[in-house]
Protein backbone atom coordinates (compact mmCIF):
# COMPACT_ATOMS: atom_id res chain seq x y z
CA UNK A 1 0.00 0.00 0.00
CA UNK A 2 1.42 3.35 -0.80
CA UNK A 3 0.65 7.02 -0.65
CA UNK A 4 -0.61 8.87 -3.62
CA UNK A 5 0.73 12.23 -4.79
CA UNK A 6 -0.57 15.11 -6.02
CA UNK A 7 -0.18 14.15 -9.96
CA UNK A 8 -2.47 10.90 -9.04
CA UNK A 9 -5.23 12.96 -7.22
CA UNK A 10 -5.06 15.32 -10.35
CA UNK A 11 -5.59 12.47 -12.66
CA UNK A 12 -8.17 10.89 -9.81
CA UNK A 13 -10.09 13.73 -9.98
CA UNK A 14 -9.99 14.89 -13.91
CA UNK A 15 -10.79 11.38 -15.40
CA UNK A 16 -12.97 9.83 -12.35
CA UNK A 17 -14.23 12.82 -10.76
CA UNK A 18 -12.90 11.27 -7.47
CA UNK A 19 -13.29 14.72 -6.00
CA UNK A 20 -16.14 17.14 -7.30
CA UNK A 21 -15.89 20.12 -6.98
CA UNK A 22 -11.76 20.52 -7.22
CA UNK A 23 -8.93 22.87 -7.18
CA UNK A 24 -5.92 21.13 -8.87
CA UNK A 25 -3.70 23.37 -6.57
CA UNK A 26 -3.75 25.24 -2.91
CA UNK A 27 -5.93 28.09 -3.18
CA UNK A 28 -4.70 30.77 -0.31
CA UNK A 29 -6.04 34.39 -0.68
CA UNK A 30 -6.85 35.49 2.64
CA UNK A 31 -8.73 31.90 3.83
CA UNK A 32 -7.73 28.94 5.33
CA UNK A 33 -6.14 27.24 2.72
CA UNK A 34 -7.87 23.80 0.53
CA UNK A 35 -7.48 22.30 -2.60
CA UNK A 36 -3.95 20.06 -3.56
CA UNK A 37 -1.52 19.10 -1.57
CA UNK A 38 1.56 17.31 -2.19
CA UNK A 39 0.33 13.93 -0.87
CA UNK A 40 -3.69 14.90 -0.03
CA UNK A 41 -6.18 17.31 -0.92
CA UNK A 42 -7.23 19.37 1.99
CA UNK A 43 -11.32 19.49 1.61
CA UNK A 44 -13.49 22.97 2.72
CA UNK A 45 -16.97 23.11 5.01
CA UNK A 46 -20.02 24.51 3.50
CA UNK A 47 -22.20 26.75 5.47
CA UNK A 48 -24.44 24.50 6.82
CA UNK A 49 -23.92 22.92 10.44
CA UNK A 50 -25.88 21.36 13.47
CA UNK A 51 -24.28 22.24 16.74
CA UNK A 52 -24.36 20.20 20.02
CA UNK A 53 -26.78 21.56 22.72
CA UNK A 54 -27.31 19.26 26.08
CA UNK A 55 -31.05 21.28 26.69
CA UNK A 56 -32.93 18.42 26.23
CA UNK A 57 -30.43 15.46 27.38
CA UNK A 58 -28.16 14.79 30.15
CA UNK A 59 -26.45 11.83 28.76
CA UNK A 60 -25.08 11.63 25.40
CA UNK A 61 -26.30 8.01 24.12
CA UNK A 62 -24.45 6.87 21.11
CA UNK A 63 -27.03 4.02 20.29
CA UNK A 64 -29.92 6.13 21.05
CA UNK A 65 -28.87 9.71 19.92
CA UNK A 66 -31.31 12.23 20.21
CA UNK A 67 -31.72 14.71 16.43
CA UNK A 68 -33.38 17.51 19.41
CA UNK A 69 -29.35 17.48 20.93
CA UNK A 70 -28.38 19.78 17.50
CA UNK A 71 -29.14 23.23 16.14
CA UNK A 72 -29.46 23.59 12.76
CA UNK A 73 -27.00 26.73 11.68
CA UNK A 74 -26.04 28.72 8.67
CA UNK A 75 -24.14 30.99 7.89
CA UNK A 76 -20.25 32.49 6.86
CA UNK A 77 -19.09 31.46 10.33
CA UNK A 78 -20.37 29.03 12.75
CA UNK A 79 -19.52 29.83 16.45
CA UNK A 80 -19.26 26.32 18.65
CA UNK A 81 -20.09 26.99 22.53
CA UNK A 82 -16.95 25.58 25.03
CA UNK A 83 -16.25 22.43 25.00
CA UNK A 84 -19.22 21.42 22.64
CA UNK A 85 -18.91 20.38 19.13
CA UNK A 86 -21.09 20.64 15.79
CA UNK A 87 -21.31 18.29 12.62
CA UNK A 88 -20.80 19.64 9.01
CA UNK A 89 -20.30 18.63 5.64
CA UNK A 90 -17.77 19.00 3.04
CA UNK A 91 -18.11 21.09 -0.08
CA UNK A 92 -16.44 18.23 -1.97
CA UNK A 93 -18.07 14.99 -2.92
CA UNK A 94 -15.76 12.19 -3.09
CA UNK A 95 -16.01 9.04 -5.24
CA UNK A 96 -13.41 6.62 -3.31
CA UNK A 97 -12.30 3.88 -5.78
CA UNK A 98 -12.18 0.26 -3.99
CA UNK A 99 -8.66 -0.04 -3.27
CA UNK A 100 -8.36 3.34 -2.21
CA UNK A 101 -8.19 4.04 2.07
CA UNK A 102 -8.37 7.61 3.40
CA UNK A 103 -7.07 9.04 6.22
CA UNK A 104 -8.25 12.47 7.12
CA UNK A 105 -6.14 14.97 9.53
CA UNK A 106 -7.03 18.15 10.78
CA UNK A 107 -5.59 21.26 9.31
CA UNK A 108 -3.04 22.31 11.84
CA UNK A 109 -4.57 25.85 11.36
CA UNK A 110 -7.85 24.86 13.75
CA UNK A 111 -5.79 22.08 15.64
CA UNK A 112 -3.13 25.14 16.71
CA UNK A 113 -6.57 26.61 18.24
CA UNK A 114 -7.68 23.36 20.05
CA UNK A 115 -10.22 22.66 17.45
CA UNK A 116 -10.10 19.67 16.37
CA UNK A 117 -11.55 17.64 13.01
CA UNK A 118 -12.46 14.18 12.72
CA UNK A 119 -14.64 12.32 9.98
CA UNK A 120 -17.19 9.87 9.51
CA UNK A 121 -16.70 6.98 7.24
CA UNK A 122 -16.33 7.56 3.64
CA UNK A 123 -15.37 5.13 1.43
CA UNK A 124 -25.08 0.76 -4.85
CA UNK A 125 -28.18 -1.31 -7.45
CA UNK A 126 -29.35 -3.29 -9.53
CA UNK A 127 -29.48 -7.99 -9.59
CA UNK A 128 -27.01 -9.43 -10.81
CA UNK A 129 -28.48 -10.40 -13.96
CA UNK A 130 -28.49 -6.72 -15.44
CA UNK A 131 -26.64 -5.78 -18.56
CA UNK A 132 -25.13 -2.70 -19.49
CA UNK A 133 -24.78 -1.42 -22.78
CA UNK A 134 -21.31 -0.86 -24.06
CA UNK A 135 -19.60 -0.55 -26.92
CA UNK A 136 -18.79 -4.04 -27.97
CA UNK A 137 -22.66 -4.78 -27.12
CA UNK A 138 -24.48 -5.59 -24.06
CA UNK A 139 -22.31 -6.46 -21.14
CA UNK A 140 -23.50 -8.15 -17.41
CA UNK A 141 -23.09 -4.80 -15.03
CA UNK A 142 -21.23 -7.37 -12.51
CA UNK A 143 -18.31 -8.04 -15.08
CA UNK A 144 -17.80 -3.87 -16.00
CA UNK A 145 -15.05 -2.54 -14.60
CA UNK A 146 -13.62 1.02 -13.77
CA UNK A 147 -12.51 2.36 -16.51
CA UNK A 148 -14.38 0.60 -19.37
CA UNK A 149 -16.95 2.29 -22.03
CA UNK A 150 -20.56 2.19 -20.89
CA UNK A 151 -23.49 4.35 -22.58
CA UNK A 152 -24.77 7.20 -20.07
CA UNK A 153 -26.65 10.62 -21.01
CA UNK A 154 -25.08 13.90 -21.94
CA UNK A 155 -26.49 16.97 -19.99
CA UNK A 156 -28.53 17.92 -23.32
CA UNK A 157 -30.07 14.33 -23.61
CA UNK A 158 -27.79 12.64 -25.69
CA UNK A 159 -26.43 9.27 -25.64
CA UNK A 160 -22.46 8.65 -25.61
CA UNK A 161 -20.17 6.19 -24.24
CA UNK A 162 -18.29 7.19 -20.68
CA UNK A 163 -16.17 6.27 -18.65
CA UNK A 164 -17.08 3.84 -15.15
CA UNK A 165 -15.48 6.42 -12.38
CA UNK A 166 -16.60 3.50 -9.68
CA UNK A 167 -18.07 0.32 -9.47
CA UNK A 168 -20.03 -0.99 -6.64
CA UNK A 169 -20.65 -4.28 -5.13
CA UNK A 170 -22.18 -5.26 -1.85
CA UNK A 171 -23.96 -8.07 -0.49
CA UNK A 172 -28.26 -7.99 -0.50
CA UNK A 173 -30.44 -10.07 1.11
CA UNK A 174 -34.35 -8.64 1.56
CA UNK A 175 -36.46 -7.38 -1.17
CA UNK A 176 -35.84 -5.87 -4.44
CA UNK A 177 -38.57 -3.81 -6.30
CA UNK A 178 -39.92 -5.39 -9.95
CA UNK A 179 -40.94 -3.13 -12.02
CA UNK A 180 -42.27 -4.90 -14.89
CA UNK A 181 -43.97 -4.74 -18.25
CA UNK A 182 -44.35 -5.38 -22.24
CA UNK A 183 -41.05 -3.29 -22.77
CA UNK A 184 -40.10 -2.63 -18.78
CA UNK A 185 -38.20 -5.45 -16.74
CA UNK A 186 -36.07 -3.51 -13.74
CA UNK A 187 -34.92 -5.25 -10.70
CA UNK A 188 -33.64 -3.06 -8.05
CA UNK A 189 -32.83 -2.09 -4.78
CA UNK A 190 -35.69 0.17 -3.04
CA UNK A 191 -32.92 2.76 -2.43
CA UNK A 192 -32.09 2.89 -6.19
CA UNK A 193 -32.15 5.64 -8.57
CA UNK A 194 -34.50 5.22 -11.73
CA UNK A 195 -35.51 8.06 -13.87
CA UNK A 196 -39.07 8.66 -14.53
CA UNK A 197 -41.50 11.14 -16.28
CA UNK A 198 -44.81 11.63 -14.16
CA UNK A 199 -47.94 13.21 -15.09
CA UNK A 200 -49.45 15.21 -13.36
CA UNK A 201 -52.80 16.44 -12.50
CA UNK A 202 -53.10 19.29 -14.42
CA UNK A 203 -53.08 20.54 -17.79
CA UNK A 204 -50.84 23.04 -19.73
CA UNK A 205 -53.51 26.00 -19.70
CA UNK A 206 -55.00 25.38 -16.23
CA UNK A 207 -53.05 23.75 -13.34
CA UNK A 208 -49.27 24.24 -14.75
CA UNK A 209 -47.29 21.63 -16.82
CA UNK A 210 -48.97 18.40 -17.91
CA UNK A 211 -45.65 16.33 -16.98
CA UNK A 212 -42.99 16.73 -14.26
CA UNK A 213 -39.72 16.35 -17.08
CA UNK A 214 -37.68 13.69 -16.40
CA UNK A 215 -35.66 13.47 -13.30
CA UNK A 216 -34.31 10.48 -10.90
CA UNK A 217 -35.83 9.36 -7.75
CA UNK A 218 -35.83 6.28 -5.32
CA UNK A 219 -37.55 3.47 -6.58
CA UNK A 220 -39.15 3.16 -3.28
CA UNK A 221 -41.06 6.45 -4.04
CA UNK A 222 -42.30 5.19 -7.51
CA UNK A 223 -43.39 1.68 -6.45
CA UNK A 224 -46.86 1.30 -6.24
CA UNK A 225 -47.34 4.81 -7.46
CA UNK A 226 -49.72 6.00 -10.91
CA UNK A 227 -48.77 7.94 -13.55
CA UNK A 228 -45.30 7.10 -13.57
CA UNK A 229 -43.54 6.12 -17.32
CA UNK A 230 -40.12 5.37 -18.10
CA UNK A 231 -37.92 6.29 -21.13
CA UNK A 232 -36.17 3.75 -23.43
CA UNK A 233 -35.45 6.63 -26.61
CA UNK A 234 -31.93 7.28 -27.49
CA UNK A 235 -30.78 9.84 -29.23
CA UNK A 236 -27.35 8.92 -30.80
CA UNK A 237 -25.40 10.94 -32.89
CA UNK A 238 -22.67 8.47 -34.44
CA UNK A 239 -20.08 8.62 -36.85
CA UNK A 240 -20.71 9.39 -40.82
CA UNK A 241 -18.46 6.74 -42.85
CA UNK A 242 -18.65 8.83 -46.09
CA UNK A 243 -19.39 8.19 -49.80
CA UNK A 244 -17.03 4.89 -49.80
CA UNK A 245 -15.60 2.19 -47.46
CA UNK A 246 -12.21 0.18 -47.91
CA UNK A 247 -12.72 -3.68 -47.10
CA UNK A 248 -9.77 -5.30 -47.16
CA UNK A 249 -8.12 -2.60 -49.94
CA UNK A 250 -11.29 -2.26 -52.02
CA UNK A 251 -13.35 0.89 -52.30
CA UNK A 252 -17.67 0.17 -52.03
CA UNK A 253 -20.42 2.62 -51.87
CA UNK A 254 -21.04 3.07 -48.52
CA UNK A 255 -25.13 2.80 -48.53
CA UNK A 256 -25.32 -0.44 -50.55
CA UNK A 257 -22.11 -2.17 -48.39
CA UNK A 258 -24.06 -1.91 -45.47
CA UNK A 259 -27.60 -3.11 -46.60
CA UNK A 260 -25.31 -6.01 -48.39
CA UNK A 261 -24.41 -6.19 -44.95
CA UNK A 262 -27.18 -6.76 -43.31
CA UNK A 263 -28.66 -8.88 -45.84
CA UNK A 264 -25.42 -11.01 -45.81
CA UNK A 265 -25.82 -11.24 -42.03
CA UNK A 266 -29.35 -12.11 -42.58
CA UNK A 267 -29.00 -15.08 -44.58
CA UNK A 268 -25.15 -15.36 -46.57
CA UNK A 269 -22.47 -17.63 -46.30
CA UNK A 270 -19.12 -17.20 -47.69
CA UNK A 271 -16.80 -20.38 -48.02
CA UNK A 272 -13.95 -21.28 -50.13
CA UNK A 273 -14.48 -23.53 -53.63
CA UNK A 274 -11.74 -26.21 -54.69
CA UNK A 275 -11.16 -28.28 -58.30
CA UNK A 276 -9.45 -30.92 -57.14
CA UNK A 277 -6.43 -29.24 -54.42
CA UNK A 278 -6.67 -26.12 -56.40
CA UNK A 279 -8.61 -23.19 -55.09
CA UNK A 280 -10.95 -21.91 -57.53
CA UNK A 281 -12.99 -19.22 -56.12
CA UNK A 282 -13.32 -17.08 -53.08
CA UNK A 283 -17.24 -17.42 -52.99
CA UNK A 284 -20.00 -15.39 -50.75
CA UNK A 285 -23.71 -16.08 -51.25
CA UNK A 286 -26.90 -14.53 -50.00
CA UNK A 287 -30.01 -16.74 -50.21
CA UNK A 288 -33.01 -15.43 -51.38
CA UNK A 289 -36.33 -16.66 -52.70
CA UNK A 290 -39.74 -15.04 -53.95
CA UNK A 291 -40.07 -11.57 -53.33
CA UNK A 292 -36.97 -10.72 -51.80
CA UNK A 293 -34.89 -11.81 -54.97
CA UNK A 294 -35.53 -7.68 -56.55
CA UNK A 295 -34.22 -6.32 -53.11
CA UNK A 296 -31.27 -8.28 -53.58
CA UNK A 297 -30.53 -7.86 -56.83
CA UNK A 298 -30.79 -4.30 -56.47
CA UNK A 299 -27.98 -4.05 -53.65
CA UNK A 300 -25.48 -5.93 -55.56
CA UNK A 301 -25.84 -4.20 -58.31
CA UNK A 302 -25.41 -0.55 -56.26
CA UNK A 303 -22.63 -2.71 -54.60
CA UNK A 304 -20.78 -3.08 -58.33
CA UNK A 305 -20.16 -6.98 -58.12
CA UNK A 306 -21.00 -9.61 -61.17
CA UNK A 307 -23.18 -12.07 -59.39
CA UNK A 308 -24.98 -15.35 -60.93
CA UNK A 309 -28.41 -16.02 -59.81
CA UNK A 310 -29.14 -19.50 -58.66
CA UNK A 311 -32.55 -20.89 -57.76
CA UNK A 312 -31.93 -20.60 -54.16
CA UNK A 313 -30.26 -17.04 -54.20
CA UNK A 314 -27.26 -15.83 -55.65
CA UNK A 315 -23.44 -16.17 -55.69
CA UNK A 316 -20.06 -13.74 -56.54
CA UNK A 317 -16.59 -14.53 -56.60
CA UNK A 318 -14.89 -11.44 -54.36
CA UNK A 319 -11.80 -12.22 -52.66
CA UNK A 320 -11.77 -8.96 -50.69
CA UNK A 321 -15.49 -9.51 -48.84
CA UNK A 322 -14.85 -13.70 -48.40
CA UNK A 323 -11.80 -12.61 -45.98
CA UNK A 324 -13.36 -10.02 -44.38
CA UNK A 325 -16.83 -11.97 -43.77
CA UNK A 326 -15.24 -15.10 -43.21
CA UNK A 327 -15.04 -14.97 -39.33
CA UNK A 328 -18.80 -14.77 -39.43
CA UNK A 329 -19.99 -17.15 -41.19
CA UNK A 330 -21.45 -19.79 -39.42
CA UNK A 331 -25.14 -18.69 -38.63
CA UNK A 332 -25.16 -19.24 -34.64
CA UNK A 333 -22.10 -17.17 -34.20
CA UNK A 334 -22.91 -14.53 -36.70
CA UNK A 335 -22.51 -11.24 -35.54
CA UNK A 336 -22.12 -7.57 -36.35
CA UNK A 337 -18.62 -6.48 -36.80
CA UNK A 338 -17.73 -4.13 -34.08
CA UNK A 339 -16.50 -1.10 -36.44
CA UNK A 340 -20.10 -0.47 -37.54
CA UNK A 341 -21.31 -0.11 -34.30
CA UNK A 342 -20.22 3.49 -34.24
CA UNK A 343 -22.12 4.57 -37.29
CA UNK A 344 -25.20 7.52 -37.09
CA UNK A 345 -28.83 6.75 -37.02
CA UNK A 346 -29.39 7.14 -40.41
CA UNK A 347 -26.19 4.62 -41.54
CA UNK A 348 -27.43 1.92 -39.17
CA UNK A 349 -30.90 1.84 -40.41
CA UNK A 350 -29.52 0.54 -43.85
CA UNK A 351 -28.03 -2.56 -41.80
CA UNK A 352 -31.43 -3.09 -40.14
CA UNK A 353 -33.15 -2.97 -43.82
CA UNK A 354 -31.12 -5.49 -44.98
CA UNK A 355 -31.41 -7.71 -42.19
CA UNK A 356 -35.07 -7.56 -42.76
CA UNK A 357 -35.22 -7.91 -45.91
CA UNK A 358 -32.75 -11.38 -45.45
CA UNK A 359 -34.11 -13.08 -42.76
CA UNK A 360 -36.93 -10.59 -41.10
CA UNK A 361 -40.74 -10.27 -41.71
CA UNK A 362 -40.91 -6.39 -43.17
CA UNK A 363 -44.69 -6.22 -42.54
CA UNK A 364 -44.40 -7.34 -38.49
CA UNK A 365 -40.43 -5.64 -38.77
CA UNK A 366 -39.61 -8.85 -37.08
CA UNK A 367 -36.00 -10.69 -37.24
CA UNK A 368 -34.98 -13.97 -36.55
CA UNK A 369 -31.87 -15.08 -35.64
CA UNK A 370 -30.34 -18.35 -34.02
CA UNK A 371 -27.53 -16.22 -33.37
CA UNK A 372 -27.61 -14.81 -29.53
CA UNK A 373 -24.74 -11.93 -30.32
CA UNK A 374 -26.54 -11.08 -33.57
CA UNK A 375 -30.01 -10.88 -31.63
CA UNK A 376 -28.35 -9.03 -29.22
CA UNK A 377 -26.49 -6.68 -31.77
CA UNK A 378 -29.88 -6.03 -33.78
CA UNK A 379 -31.16 -4.47 -30.52
CA UNK A 380 -28.64 -2.67 -30.39
CA UNK A 381 -29.31 -1.21 -33.80
CA UNK A 382 -32.75 -0.18 -33.16
CA UNK A 383 -31.52 1.32 -30.66
CA UNK A 384 -29.17 3.66 -31.79
CA UNK A 385 -31.04 3.96 -35.06
CA UNK A 386 -34.26 6.07 -33.07
CA UNK A 387 -35.81 2.78 -32.64
CA UNK A 388 -36.66 0.05 -29.92
CA UNK A 389 -36.56 -3.39 -29.71
CA UNK A 390 -36.90 -6.12 -27.34
CA UNK A 391 -35.16 -9.41 -27.83
CA UNK A 392 -37.00 -12.78 -27.08
CA UNK A 393 -36.14 -16.42 -27.14
CA UNK A 394 -38.80 -18.08 -29.47
CA UNK A 395 -40.72 -21.51 -28.59
CA UNK A 396 -40.61 -22.47 -31.87
CA UNK A 397 -38.11 -24.99 -33.54
CA UNK A 398 -36.61 -23.66 -37.00
CA UNK A 399 -37.68 -25.98 -39.83
CA UNK A 400 -34.97 -27.54 -41.84
CA UNK A 401 -34.12 -25.75 -44.91
CA UNK A 402 -32.36 -26.56 -47.81
CA UNK A 403 -28.93 -25.19 -48.93
CA UNK A 404 -26.89 -26.03 -51.90
CA UNK A 405 -28.74 -29.42 -52.45
CA UNK A 406 -28.17 -30.45 -48.64
CA UNK A 407 -30.91 -30.06 -45.59
CA UNK A 408 -30.07 -27.77 -43.30
CA UNK A 409 -31.21 -28.36 -39.25
CA UNK A 410 -30.56 -26.19 -36.28
CA UNK A 411 -30.12 -27.48 -32.91
CA UNK A 412 -30.08 -23.78 -31.78
CA UNK A 413 -32.46 -21.60 -30.04
CA UNK A 414 -34.38 -19.22 -31.99
CA UNK A 415 -34.05 -15.35 -31.28
CA UNK A 416 -36.83 -13.13 -32.31
CA UNK A 417 -36.55 -9.26 -32.53
CA UNK A 418 -39.02 -6.79 -33.42
CA UNK A 419 -38.49 -3.35 -34.03
CA UNK A 420 -40.64 -1.00 -33.22
CA UNK A 421 -41.09 3.22 -33.29
CA UNK A 422 -43.25 3.57 -30.64
CA UNK A 423 -43.53 3.22 -27.08
CA UNK A 424 -40.31 4.98 -25.78
CA UNK A 425 -41.94 5.99 -23.00
CA UNK A 426 -44.05 3.57 -21.50
CA UNK A 427 -45.86 3.55 -18.59
CA UNK A 428 -44.81 1.10 -15.53
CA UNK A 429 -48.40 0.50 -13.97
CA UNK A 430 -49.36 -0.12 -10.48
CA UNK A 431 -50.10 -3.72 -11.43
CA UNK A 432 -47.19 -4.85 -12.60
CA UNK A 433 -45.12 -3.87 -9.71
CA UNK A 434 -44.09 -6.46 -7.01
CA UNK A 435 -41.51 -7.48 -4.50
CA UNK A 436 -39.08 -10.04 -5.14
CA UNK A 437 -37.18 -11.94 -2.29
CA UNK A 438 -32.88 -11.47 -2.94
CA UNK A 439 -30.21 -12.74 -1.35
CA UNK A 440 -27.09 -12.41 -3.22
CA UNK A 441 -25.01 -9.24 -4.53
CA UNK A 442 -26.20 -6.28 -6.53
CA UNK A 443 -23.75 -4.33 -9.06
CA UNK A 444 -23.57 -0.92 -9.83
CA UNK A 445 -21.22 1.21 -11.46
CA UNK A 446 -21.11 5.34 -11.62
CA UNK A 447 -21.04 7.45 -14.76
CA UNK A 448 -20.29 11.53 -15.18
CA UNK A 449 -23.87 12.22 -15.74
CA UNK A 450 -25.81 9.66 -13.41
CA UNK A 451 -27.58 7.98 -15.94
CA UNK A 452 -27.26 4.42 -17.56
CA UNK A 453 -28.83 2.14 -20.58
CA UNK A 454 -29.58 -1.09 -19.15
CA UNK A 455 -31.07 -4.67 -20.12
CA UNK A 456 -32.85 -7.33 -18.43
CA UNK A 457 -34.76 -10.27 -19.60
CA UNK A 458 -33.94 -8.99 -23.53
CA UNK A 459 -35.83 -5.40 -22.45
CA UNK A 460 -33.77 -2.09 -22.16
CA UNK A 461 -34.27 1.25 -20.35
CA UNK A 462 -32.53 4.02 -19.09
CA UNK A 463 -31.89 4.01 -15.13
CA UNK A 464 -30.43 6.61 -12.39
CA UNK A 465 -27.09 5.25 -10.55
CA UNK A 466 -25.92 5.37 -7.15
CA UNK A 467 -22.52 7.13 -5.94
CA UNK A 468 -20.83 7.94 -2.87
CA UNK A 469 -21.33 11.49 -1.06
CA UNK A 470 -20.08 14.01 1.16
CA UNK A 471 -18.52 13.53 4.20
CA UNK A 472 -20.22 14.34 7.07
CA UNK A 473 -17.39 16.39 9.86
CA UNK A 474 -17.08 16.49 13.70
CA UNK A 475 -15.88 19.53 14.65
CA UNK A 476 -14.97 19.97 18.29
CA UNK A 477 -14.20 22.90 20.52
CA UNK A 478 -12.22 21.56 23.37
CA UNK A 479 -11.26 24.96 24.91
CA UNK A 480 -13.47 26.66 27.65
CA UNK A 481 -13.93 29.46 24.91
CA UNK A 482 -16.33 30.21 21.91
CA UNK A 483 -14.12 29.22 18.78
CA UNK A 484 -15.38 30.02 15.00
CA UNK A 485 -15.33 27.77 12.14
CA UNK A 486 -15.21 29.90 8.96
CA UNK A 487 -17.53 28.00 6.06
CA UNK A 488 -16.62 27.61 3.01
CA UNK A 489 -12.43 27.72 3.52
CA UNK A 490 -10.26 24.65 4.01
CA UNK A 491 -10.61 22.22 7.34
CA UNK A 492 -9.29 19.21 6.54
CA UNK A 493 -6.57 17.22 4.12
CA UNK A 494 -7.35 13.93 2.61
CA UNK A 495 -4.73 11.47 2.34
CA UNK A 496 -5.15 8.67 -0.09
CA UNK A 497 -3.58 5.33 0.27
CA UNK A 498 -3.93 2.46 -2.70
CA UNK A 499 -3.51 -1.02 -1.94
CA UNK A 500 -1.66 -3.80 -3.91
CA UNK A 501 -5.25 -5.46 -4.17
CA UNK A 502 -8.65 -5.30 -4.01
CA UNK A 503 -10.08 -6.03 -0.58
CA UNK A 504 -12.35 -8.88 -0.36
CA UNK A 505 -15.08 -7.49 1.59
CA UNK A 506 -15.48 -3.58 1.39
CA UNK A 507 -17.38 -0.61 3.45
CA UNK A 508 -20.33 -1.23 0.64
CA UNK A 509 -19.91 -4.94 1.03
CA UNK A 510 -21.44 -4.68 4.37
CA UNK A 511 -24.02 -2.31 3.66
CA UNK A 512 -22.12 0.58 5.86
CA UNK A 513 -24.79 2.59 7.55
CA UNK A 514 -23.09 6.29 6.36
CA UNK A 515 -22.58 4.82 2.18
CA UNK A 516 -23.71 7.45 -0.13
CA UNK A 517 -24.65 9.76 2.77
CA UNK A 518 -26.10 13.16 1.09
CA UNK A 519 -26.05 15.58 3.86
CA UNK A 520 -24.97 15.96 7.75
CA UNK A 521 -25.67 12.42 9.28
CA UNK A 522 -26.33 11.70 13.16
CA UNK A 523 -25.30 8.66 14.37
CA UNK A 524 -27.18 5.64 13.81
CA UNK A 525 -26.83 1.82 14.38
Amino acid sequence: MGLKPDHWIRKMAREYRMIEPFADSQVRNGVISYGVSSYGYDIRVTDEFKIFTNVYSAIVDPKHFDPKSMVDFRGEVCIIPPNSFALARTIEYFRIPRKVLTVCLGKSTYARCGIIVNVTPFEPCFSDDTEILTPNGWQLIRDVQIGDLVMGMTQDGYAEYQPVMAKQVYGYQGELLHFAGKSIDLLVSPDHKVLVNRRTNGRPNRKGPEKTGWYTAPAKEVFGAYNYEMLREVRWRGEDPGDYVSINGEQYPAMAFLRFLGLWLGDGSAYVSHKGDRISGYVVQIAALNKKRPYVQYVLNDLGVHYNEMREGYRFLKKSLYEYLAPYTHAENKHLPREWLGLGPEHIRLILEGLLMSDGNAETRTITTCSKQLADDIQMMAFLSGQSAIVRQAKEERKPRELNGHVIKSNFPIYKIRLSTGHMTPKIRPSQHKTVPYNGKVYDVTVPNHLIFVRRNGKAVWSGNCWEGFVTLEISNTTPLPAKIYANEGIEQVLFFEADEECEVSYADKKGKYQRQQTIVLPKL
